[in-house]
């Protein structure tokens, strides 16, 4: 693990990558794995790969102590927001907004939260989220919802896993997996054509 590096670019060698430029110097391996989230267009711009990729920011408000705290996950549907316990604390979270890759936060859509928490929550209150940090984070989203998964044709020695969206936590496991295969040229567990990530040149 290298902690607070930044990718800069590659060095490469025909169809192969020789190691990675960061800005801590350069980093060698065999294999390289591409899963840099909504900055993996970017990333991959100097590989000349072209992935189509836009950042959908979520946000979420955490209580760590609640005044109610429901059993069970659900969805409040009409509002797009999603309702988790997470041990005592419960967690709001939702909206889709689409501006890049800015991390601030919009004050309007905290309220829409907050909003709709109270609504289909009765027990809370606009002022139990007085003093809540809001969190936002940055989906990476691909222009058909499929995750971009496999080898390209470009680089023989590139594997490419990002485009998630906002499944990126429950699909981690099996993309975990199948990049695991693919490294090792395993049989995969299942057909990720319709993910490759040439797909859209």
């Amino acid at each position: 693990f290298h902690w607070n590096q930044e990718v800069i670019g590659w060095r490469k060698e025909r169809q192969r990558i020789v190691s990675l430029r960061t800005t801590t110097g350069d980093l060698s391996a065999d294999e390289f794995v591409l899963c840099a989230g909504s900055w993996s267009p970017a990333t991959a711009r100097d590989l000349r790969l072209t992935i189509p990729m836009q950042a959908g920011k979520g946000y979420s408000l955490t209580l760590n102590a609640p005044r109610q705290l429901p059993q069970l996950c659900s969805i409040l549907t009409e509002a797009r927001v999603a309702v988790t316990p997470m041990g005592t604390s419960l967690r709001f979270g939702g909206t889709m907004e689409l501006s890049g890759l800015d991390l601030r936060i919009d004050p309007r859509r905290v309220r829409g939260i907050i909003n709709a928490a109270t609504r289909y929550f009765p027990a809370f209150k606009a002022a139990d989220f007085a003093d809540i940090q809001p969190w936002s984070g940055l989906r990476p989203c691909s222009p058909d919802g499929l995750p971009y998964l496999g080898r390209t044709r470009h680089m023989e020695n590139l594997v490419v896993a990002t485009g998630h969206a906002m499944m990126g936590l429950s699909l981690g496991p099996i993309t975990g997996e199948i990049v695991a295969d693919m490294l090792s040229e395993e049989p995969l567990p299942l057909d990720v054509r319709l993910c490759s990530p040439d797909r859209f040149e």
